[in-house]
């Protein structure tokens, strides 16, 4: 919100080049209502952030709260109540399509914004076209790669896989970095060094501040990544993890231990498909072309990560790599002022920067005409 409020000064049109029929210039006004649907996994977070850019632009807002998690929105709700007019931010609850299907049709909501599965942002899409020409962007999934080049600092690369992993939310974050691609000089170490990691977390109730992980969202969440991990035995070699912890603190609730798959065919759907779970997979390369190529070849292009001293070998995967985002030396991070988005089939526009604030305006240019025409 600070970021927003201090960029709101931006919303500026332009003054074109005088000519000699008059004064031609832009301005940016607001689309009146917007709509935001907002996923399970980071419900709070995403309920506040994505009513800044729309706010600051001038909008009202209906926000639609997530199925599985719809409390921690309430409060923000709560907060919007105490400092803004009625009105301004309603939020709305529901299970199943019509909640979200009813924004995205709704003739007077001409801006929606979407983060979660590509499956419902596709719906979204196809919904909002049904009924007139909608402003729709969408940040959907992500299958990240992690590239260790071999001459990387394995141990610091490790840290950064499993850190941008994002385990204390149990794997669900479209950011997570869950494809790790290692060159054939450090695979063998690279294997173990993820085993080791991975099971040494401790996993625990989520109010527990000595857990490291907590459960998956739901019943139905835990089936889908146990199915997807079921065939990832078939594909690959599980490495660790694959079931719910043991103890009897784990046979209630919706658990899965932390999982590691190596010596993963690129072409498995292990390797393609977003398991928004605690799932790592381990995949081998030997030159740069081949890690391009497997980096690229899922249908998403979120974030990637690379590691490496050589600026050369830096910049040529930066650009290489289809990915909207593309960490070097690092992973997961958000930078304050730097636009966030992917991809291929994981998104369509950008957040977190100017380029969100202004796609919340519709630009209107003015010609004003004195003179002889």
């Amino acid at each position: 919100f600070d970021f927003f409020c201090g960029l709101a000064s931006e919303m500026k049109g332009d003054t074109l080049p005088r000519l000699s029929s008059g004064l031609h210039f832009s301005m940016r006004q607001p689309y009146g209502v917007v709509g935001r649907i907002v996923p399970f996994n980071h419900p709070f977070m995403f309920a506040a952030a994505n009513l800044a850019a729309p706010l600051i632009a001038g909008n009202s807002v209906v926000m639609k709260t997530p199925e599985t998690s719809p409390l921690s929105a309430t409060v923000v709700a709560d907060i919007c109540n105490e400092v803004l007019p009625a009105g301004v931010v309603n939020m709305i609850s529901g299970y199943g399509l019509p909640a979200g299907d009813t924004i995205a049709r709704h003739p007077l909501i001409r801006r929606i914004g979407f983060t979660g599965s590509i499956g419902t942002g596709l719906a979204i899409q196809k919904a909002a076209a049904e009924t007139c020409v909608k402003h729709v962007s969408l940040e959907l999934g992500g299958k990240n790669a992690l590239i260790i080049c071999p001459d990387a600092d394995l141990a610091e690369a490790i840290n950064a896989a499993v850190a941008g992993m994002n385990f204390a939310w149990a794997g669900q974050s479209c950011g997570s970095t869950s494809r790790i691609l290692v060159h054939e000089d450090h695979y063998d170490s690279a294997v173990a060094m993820l085993a080791e990691r991975l099971s040494a977390i401790k996993v625990g109730d989520a109010m527990d501040y000595a857990s490291q992980m907590g459960p998956l969202n739901s019943a139905a969440h835990l089936a889908r990544v146990t199915e997807l991990i079921e065939t990832g035995k078939t594909e690959a070699r599980l490495v660790t993890g694959g079931c719910a912890p043991d103890g009897d603190q784990f046979r209630r609730g919706f658990w899965m231990a932390p999982t590691l798959f190596a010596d993963v065919p690129g072409g498995s759907s292990i390797a393609q498909k977003e398991v928004f779970g605690p799932v790592m997979t381990v995949q081998k390369w030997s030159n740069l072309d081949q890690a391009i190529a497997i980096a690229n070849s899922v249908e998403y292009g979120l974030t990637a990560s690379v590691f490496t001293p050589n600026i050369t070998t830096a910049i040529t995967l930066a650009e290489r790599l289809d990915a909207g985002v593309v960490h070097i030396n690092g992973s997961k991070m958000h930078y304050v002022g730097s636009s966030f988005g992917g991809t291929k089939n994981s998104g369509l526009g950008s957040e977190e920067g100017l380029e969100e604030l202004l796609s919340y305006t519709q630009s209107k240019t003015v010609h004003i005409s004195h003179g002889q025409q």
